[in-house]
């Protein structure tokens, strides 16, 4: 049962990491800034750094999701955790074949709830913690986003835009000098070639430069914002994952907190091998983006995912990032957005707690009339 457990948390990292690694790089793509493989890379690689820093920083987050939702005089089982594993796994594997981005911490908690009504009975959930702790900062997050697009909106493009026009070269240019003879006359004359880094106007940047890097203001803002969400998505979700394999009380005695480094590898190859459909959904199929307004999505999801792994807060990196990119929609002049694509996304936002919790309850149910 043990080992059937751990496969089953490897299986929700790794279709985590396939739904999840799209919100922090669609906006790469969206704005043309990255071919898909480019923007998974990218993504990925963040993301396990950020899966290795929660081991020292977002603790936390294990704690709410291993006392925070189940009574501890519950003593759940192995057979408990394997059934939330499932649940869990199983609506991964269905969303992101159906390119839908999900939260996993919804169907963490509707899976955990779903396994301890069958098990335990209703008095068997801290529904006071369960509410404070998880479900409110679950409906504030995307609210927040929303909110922070509209104010920051109108400043962030016009700052934006005026900062698009320069940008960072690197330039090796040649350099010409002689060397006098010892009666005073020139000797030789030496060429060679000399790397330099120019900061200026994008028109001005690479004047009289051989081979220059150049990289726009913006787009290096883009690029790291984009890391910063993969980062914060990895440091915010490895401790969920690796609280299902912690809700077995009977499992695994020691520090929790070993399992999160094949946690992150878990992620990251998900994210890799199996994250285009959602990536496709997100950055092609919401709304049109250009540049700056993928910048101030990716810069207000980063923001509020981290503030909240901080704090030891829940909160969906998918509901954040993809209400970032509806509130970008919204702002736009023609205010155009996908109404058929947000609509059938919230529907599935919806019902990933009572799936999740279904069949959680139905393997539950299953293992117990086996066991």
């Amino acid at each position: 049962m043990e080992y059937i457990l751990l496969l089953l948390v490897m299986s929700v990292a790794f279709f985590n990491g396939a739904n999840d690694v799209s919100k922090g790089v669609a906006t790469l793509h969206g704005s043309g800034l990255a071919g898909y493989r480019g923007a998974l890379l990218w993504g990925t690689v963040w993301t396990a750094a950020g899966g290795l820093a929660a081991f020292f920083i977002a603790s936390g987050l294990l704690k709410v999701f291993t006392s925070g939702i189940v009574s501890e005089q519950a003593n759940p089982t192995a057979a408990f955790s394997v059934a939330i594993a499932a649940g869990v796994t199983i609506w991964l594997v269905l969303a992101t074949r159906a390119g839908m981005p999900v939260s996993t911490t919804h169907a963490i908690v509707g899976a955990v709830c779903g396994a301890a009504l069958v098990a335990l009975g209703p008095s068997g959930i801290l529904w006071g913690s369960l509410g404070s702790k998880i479900i409110l900062p679950l409906i504030v997050s995307p609210l927040a986003a929303l909110a922070v697009i509209t104010v920051i909106y109108r400043g962030g493009t016009a700052l934006l835009g005026a900062l698009s026009g320069y940008c960072l070269c690197l330039e090796f240019k040649e350099k010409v000098c002689c060397t006098p003879a010892s009666n005073g006359r020139l000797a030789a004359t030496v060429t060679w070639v000399e790397p330099g880094v120019e900061v200026g106007a994008t028109e001005k940047c690479v004047e009289n430069g051989v081979s220059p890097l150049r990289l726009n203001f913006n787009d290096m803002v883009h690029w790291a914002s984009s890391a910063m969400i993969s980062f914060a998505r990895g440091l915010n979700d490895t401790p969920k994952i690796v609280a299902v394999l912690a809700a077995a009380a009977v499992f695994f005695k020691g520090d929790m907190k070993v399992f999160f480094l094949p946690a992150t590898a878990a992620m990251a190859l998900g994210g890799y091998f199996r994250g285009l459909r959602v990536t496709e959904t997100l950055s092609e199929k919401i709304t049109d983006m250009d540049r700056n307004d993928s910048v101030i999505a990716n810069l207000t999801t980063a923001g509020l995912v981290v503030f909240a792994s901080r704090l030891g807060m829940p909160v969906s990196t998918t509901h954040v990032s993809s209400s970032s990119i509806v509130g970008i929609g919204l702002k736009r002049e023609n205010g155009a957005f996908n109404r058929k694509v947000v609509f059938e996304m919230l529907i599935s936002w919806a019902v990933t707690l009572p799936v999740a919790g279904a069949v959680s309850a139905a393997v539950y149910l299953m293992l117990s009339a086996f066991a």
